[in-house]
Parts: structure tokens; sequence; C-alpha cells
């Protein structure tokens, strides 16, 4: 089968012209540029590890580092209320430790996200 190189039509191998818009066919048919998939540069990714250890460090740093800056706030805004809800409580950080956990889960979901909106 010989695929016409304008609209992609899949035509038999003896065909001078495309059964789908007319245009004479190739004997020896380039590939069509959009079947090709272009070069990606991954030089841009970003380590969803990376981003949910740099939490660690500050609640939120993870989303600085793919450059969410609404979303880093707001985790930063999670962990510090739920820490001192739970230390009102009288259940000491757990609380803050729990939003931290889930802070830590989201970074890392959010970066694999970006990276493959790269891709």
């Amino acid at each position: 089968m010989v695929y016409c190189n304008k609209c992609g039509v899949e035509n038999p191998e003896d065909a001078k012209y495309c059964q789908g818009c007319g245009i004479e066919l190739n004997t020896h048919p380039e590939p069509k540029i959009q079947d090709h998939k272009p070069y990606k540069n991954s030089s841009n990714e970003k380590s969803p590890l990376g981003a949910a250890a740099l939490n660690l460090l500050i609640a939120g740093a993870g989303f600085v580092y793919i450059k969410k800056y609404a979303k880093a706030v707001l985790s930063f805004i999670i962990v510090f209320t739920m820490a001192i809800i739970g230390v009102l409580m009288g259940i000491s950080y757990v609380l803050g430790i729990l939003a931290l956990i889930f802070v830590m889960a989201w970074s890392y979901d959010e970066t694999k996200k970006y990276n493959q909106k790269l891709n």
C-alpha cells in the first residue's frame, strides 16, 4: 500500500494518482512530517522526588521548583495552619506532619504533570 503525502489516504501500490485528493503519487513516497516526532529536549525536566524533598526545607518549596507560586503559598498556609491547629488541640504537630506529607505527594504529582507537558 502507498500513502499519499498530501492527504494520507491509503492507495494500492500500482496507483498513479491518489484516490482521496487526486495528486500524483510518488513511486518512493516520503514520510509525512507529522508522522515524525520532533526531538524533545528533556533538559528542562524536573525531578519529582526533588520537588517532594524540597518541601522538607520549607513547605511549598517543591512548587517553587516548578514555578507554581500560588500552589507554593497555599501549601505553606495549609501546613502552617494544620500545625497550629494540632498544637491547640493538644496533639502536638501531628496534623502539620500529615499536611506536609500531603503537600509532598501533591508536589510530586504536579512535577510529573509538569514533565509530561514538556514532552
